[in-house]
């Protein structure tokens, strides 16, 4: 009996600590093994994400990131273990202004600086400088603002942004740094974001000059004896690269392209259609990632129009096409797409329950606007942003 008993107990660990390793970083392996002993630069592709298969930054190699044309983030995937010893820097780049991979360039003499905590130019309480603003669950991952231009002065690049994520362990004996451009106190670029994944992560190095740090891991197996920016310590959020989350979009009206920015002003023409355009006049929506049976409509504002079909299903990455009647020729319109559907096509294993438990999904856009969410109940009551489950709230990329 007694030896029964101990193997029961020897297979009840070993499962645990099969379910403790279950974390996969995602990476192909495809870029292969990366090793740095002295200064490299690395070019980010397009999407800025690495796929490695191992990932050695040893002692004494200052790594940095070439920032791609949209200067996204630094996403760094591997499948086995990854080791810092060195220095991996996203700071604001040389010229001050320009930001680090994923953060938001300093402003102009005279201007506010870049991004959604921009500095703000002409103030002296502070708000002159960059801030970091964006989700504290850093999915998705934001750089830090760029701080505002002073009379003759650029304002500061924000820092970069980068997430490793590890199948095996991430170690850090070296440092990471995400610094904005120090301008003397003033017109400062805010610091970055570091966020780092894994089954197994120990971190006896700097991770300095950062607004936010996050180490996720599963419970025990995160160590951290290190310094700089103090690091949120969670468990393992598997979503490492947001997926491109359900949109709408208005891309043609009557025959003509919709611009892809608008001046965001009602009392601005975005785009202005002849006169004798005879009804009735075709509006192209285009849904992305939608959901199976997702019922598109068009609303109006400044008119009194009708359309025909009156809602359209789509599904996944298709379009429909409304045949518009009664569009004012004398004043300007607002167009707006509204399209709903259940929670449960996007989030088929979401556990809710009492008063706000999201029933519907309702995304609205304007021509050459983003997309807007609003999360609904049952009974057509929005339920506030931050009692949406933040499951659901992953799903697009909040």
């Amino acid at each position: 009996m007694p030896k029964a008993t101990s193997s029961l107990l020897l297979i009840l660990a070993a499962a645990t600590g099969a379910l403790a390793q279950s974390f996969s970083s995602g990476s192909t392996g495809a870029d292969g093994a990366f090793a740095c002993a002295q200064g490299t630069t690395v070019q980010l592709p397009p999407s800025g994400i690495l796929n490695y298969t191992t990932v050695n930054v040893a002692s004494g190699c200052g790594l940095q990131f070439s920032p791609n044309v949209t200067n996204t983030p630094v996403t760094m995937l591997a499948t086995g273990a990854v080791t810092i010893a060195g220095t991996v820097l996203l700071n604001s780049q040389s010229s001050c202004v320009a930001p680090g991979p994923g953060g938001f360039y300093g402003g102009a003499p005279g201007q506010n600086g870049v991004g959604p905590g921009g500095g703000v130019y002409g103030r002296s309480d502070g708000t002159q400088n960059g801030r970091w603003v964006g989700s504290l669950s850093l999915v998705p991952i934001i750089g830090g603002s760029g701080g505002a231009g002073s009379v003759y002065v650029n304002g500061g690049g924000g820092g970069g942004a980068i997430v490793i994520a590890s199948s095996a362990s991430i170690t850090v004996s070296g440092n990471i740094q995400t610094s904005g451009c120090f301008n003397g106190g003033a017109d400062s670029g805010a610091n970055g974001a570091i966020r780092l994944v894994s089954n197994s992560i120990n971190v006896s190095g700097q991770l300095g000059y950062a607004s936010v740090v996050r180490l996720e891991g599963p419970a025990g197996g995160v160590f951290y004896s290190g310094s700089g920016t103090a690091p949120v310590i969670a468990p393992i959020n598997p979503v490492i690269i947001p997926v491109n989350p359900p949109s709408i979009s208005i891309t043609s009206i009557g025959g003509y392209a919709a611009p892809s920015a608008t001046t965001a002003s009602f009392k601005t023409i975005d785009l202005l259609l002849p006169t004798q355009l005879p009804d009735p006049i075709a509006v192209i929506v285009q849904g992305t990632n939608l959901p199976a049976g997702a019922q598109v409509a068009l609303s109006f504002s400044g008119s009194q129009a009708t359309t025909s079909p009156a809602t359209a299903a789509l599904s996944g990455s298709s379009s429909a096409t409304f045949y518009v009647s009664g569009l004012s020729r004398t004043t300007v319109t607002v167009i707006f797409a509204v399209v709903s559907f259940n929670a449960a096509l996007v989030a088929s294993n979401l556990k809710q329950s009492g008063p706000d438990a999201v029933a519907k999904v309702e995304l609205a856009a304007a021509m050459g606007g983003p997309t807007k969410y609003r999360f609904l109940r049952a009974d057509g009551s929005e339920v506030a942003l931050a009692k949406v489950a933040p499951e659901l709230k992953r799903i697009f990329g909040m």
